[in-house]
């Protein structure tokens, strides 16, 4: 579609010719030519600058919340409750064993404690009769001896059970539920909440105690690892934020760095950078690689005088914007600038705080009024 800008074709070359001048040449529109361009406008102020800071990385399972499964002990599987890809809490059911093992560590519990109890109680026995004069202080000692050794050798006997996440309650708990003194049952529970991503289970085979025969992994929260230039990483700060775009597919989401590391690699001048990316949808897969982005600013103290990037024109003679009076009065008005972050452009000159230039479009106006110019 075109625009029709009546007596414009005159101004505009002569905002060519002059383009040096100290003042611009003004030209005026209508406010239907105004709507027509859907123009927009911005203010010249005070901003804080950034630097944008980039990197590629890849997603990686937390670590924090993978929970690798080993029965701990050795047996046989006589029972398999899940599936791979189950989702699954801290301490649901994932496969039982049958195993001796766990036999001779109950059976020495359960002696142990009644060691204890034997002992403890001829130590009370005893005092009682020594409070009556019918035994001796050296017996009391002794039998207090005997009990204070007996519970040391509970308190062993509790420790290979308390590797397998029993208690001293649970194993109570344990020993009340068996039939028949059968004390070679073993149900693996979860260590905590997530999927199941990896499992290496057969009925009826013999297992390994430190083999992992089950992964759990809570896939709701991910790692995205990345490397930044070592020029840039004083840039990025712990808790700061960063946009994770994938490189396989349109997915855009933000993840907080946690670490920020303090030493550069010295071949390539890179530092490493780890961030927490929230995936409680499920939406990304470790393993895909990603781009980073995060915007810094250079100095948080310093406010600058800018404009919007994209009020940001390209001429012949250089950089200028749009300016305009809110009154459909507007002048190429030719700028210098310091910086530009993409998003905010430092003004060093042509425009003064509080002037008001053409955001929204500001290019479109340029070619319309080009075009205008060469009919």
């Amino acid at each position: 579609m075109k625009y029709a800008f009546p007596l414009l074709t005159l101004l505009f070359i002569g905002l060519s010719s002059s383009s040096h001048a100290e003042e611009p040449t003004s030209f005026q529109l209508t406010p239907e030519q105004i709507s027509n361009l859907e123009l927009t406008y911005d203010k010249v102020k005070a901003r804080v600058l950034h630097h944008p800071v980039t990197g590629v990385g890849v997603i990686h399972l937390n670590e924090n919340r993978v929970f690798d499964i080993a029965p701990r002990i050795s047996g046989f599987v006589t029972e398999d409750f899940v599936a791979i890809g189950d989702e699954v809490q801290a301490g649901d059911k994932l496969f039982r064993l049958q195993s001796a093992e766990l036999s001779e560590m109950v059976s020495a519990y359960v002696k142990a404690e009644q060691e204890m109890n034997f002992a403890t109680a001829a130590a009370v026995q005893e005092e009682r009769l020594a409070d009556k004069g019918l035994s001796s202080k050296e017996q009391v000692k002794l039998k207090q001896l005997e009990s204070q050794q007996a519970i040391a050798a509970h308190a062993r006997a509790l420790q290979p059970l308390k590797l397998l996440n029993f208690t001293e309650a649970t194993v109570h708990q344990y020993l009340a539920n068996v039939e028949g003194s059968d004390y070679t049952s073993y149900t693996v529970a979860s260590l905590g909440d997530g999927e199941v991503i990896e499992k290496s289970i057969r009925l009826g085979a013999v297992v390994d105690p430190n083999a992992t025969l089950l992964t759990v992994a809570d896939l709701s929260e991910l790692w995205v690892d990345f490397s930044v230039s070592l020029r840039d990483a004083d840039l990025v700060s712990i808790d700061g934020k960063v946009e994770v775009t994938s490189s396989v597919c349109a997915k855009v989401s933000t993840a907080t760095v946690v670490y920020v590391a303090p030493l550069a690699d010295e071949e390539n001048r890179m530092v490493k950078i780890r961030a927490v990316l929230p995936n409680k949808d499920h939406e990304w897969r470790p393993g895909t690689p990603v781009k980073i982005e995060t915007k810094s600013s250079l100095d948080e103290e310093r406010s600058v005088l800018s404009v919007p990037s994209s009020s940001i024109l390209d001429t012949a003679d250089g950089k200028a914007v749009f300016r305009t009076d809110g009154n459909g009065s507007f002048a190429l008005t030719p700028v210098t600038i310091l910086s530009n972050d993409g998003t905010v452009a430092e003004i060093g000159s042509g425009v003064t705080d509080g002037d008001t230039v053409v955001n929204n479009n500001a290019a479109q106006l340029k070619g319309h009024l080009e075009m205008t110019a060469s009919e």
